[in-house]
């Protein structure tokens, strides 16, 4: 099985609310330019490759030193991290959690990143 990079990004810089929302179960990324309102909960990135098809459930999400693997994906989710760079991740959501359009399931736990970290989307 080979791997293949859908979507590379870099932080820009962690939002002073977004540690506390990770610890929530709810990881926000944003892409440049971040609006002030919602770049004090997300992380804030740029993109370097753009999206090469919609994440779908199987892809992993690698950020820093972490990584979660999707297991379900909103039909918004794609559109919206191609035209803002805009995705939202629960984490081990509960088993009966509804799917919002542009929100991701994932298993697993990612640790707050540091500026200058990667963020890669990587699937089949």
């Amino acid at each position: 099985m080979t791997t293949t990079t859908i979507y590379s990004s870099t932080v820009a810089a962690t939002g002073a609310d977004a540690g506390e929302m990770l610890d929530g179960g709810v990881v926000i990324f944003f892409g440049e330019p971040c609006p002030k309102e919602l770049a004090e909960v997300s992380i804030v990135h740029t993109p370097t490759v753009p999206p090469q098809r919609d994440p779908r459930a199987g892809d992993v999400l690698r950020v820093g030193g972490s990584a979660v693997t999707l297991t379900a994906v909103g039909e918004l989710a794609g559109e919206n991290l191609r035209t803002l760079g805009h995705i939202v991740v629960y984490t081990d959501p509960e088993p009966d959690a509804r799917l919002l359009p542009g929100a991701i399931h994932a298993s697993g736990r990612i640790e707050l990143p540091s500026a200058g970290a990667a963020i890669t989307l990587e699937g089949e």
